[in-house]
């Protein structure tokens, strides 16, 4: 990061990628090739 906050839209992608990659295809292991995009979101709640 450079400095500069992310935006909203940044952050949506970020978790989207992160969703997309250990949920759906398992770290590579299923569903390869499958693309993760939030749109309209009003509210998301992620708990680790």
């Amino acid at each position: 990061m450079d400095g500069r906050p992310y935006t909203e839209q940044h952050l949506l992608e970020i978790a989207a990628e992160g969703l997309g990659r250990y949920y759906f295809r398992d770290d590579g292991r299923r569903a390869r090739g499958l693309d993760v995009e939030f749109t309209d979101v009003q509210e998301i709640e992620i708990v680790l």
